[in-house]
């Protein structure tokens, strides 16, 4: 049920944000950008999608050779040692 709610949630919220932008497009129809706005948009769309991109595949890489393992468990011997004390 709780799985549920969660997808009905995310699903209203989607369409609720895909309503807002379809107004604000239709709200700025006729707004022209110049060619350096175009070529300032693409460079920033270009560099938005890139660091997403490097910042999902280094959390990917992370996880696959084990890197937030010894995360894990150095926070395991910091506890343990705590507790002796």
């Amino acid at each position: 049920m709780k799985k549920i709610l969660i997808i009905a949630v995310s699903v209203l919220a989607v369409a609720a944000i895909s309503f807002w932008g379809l107004t604000v497009l239709i709200s700025i129809q006729g707004v022209e950008l110049s060619i350096h706005g175009k070529i300032a948009m693409a460079i920033g769309v270009v560099f938005t999608f890139g660091i997403g991109i490097g910042l999902m595949s280094l959390v990917f890489y992370s996880n696959k050779h084990g890197h937030d393992a010894t995360v894990y468990h150095s926070t395991d011997h910091v506890d343990e040692d705590e507790a002796e004390r």
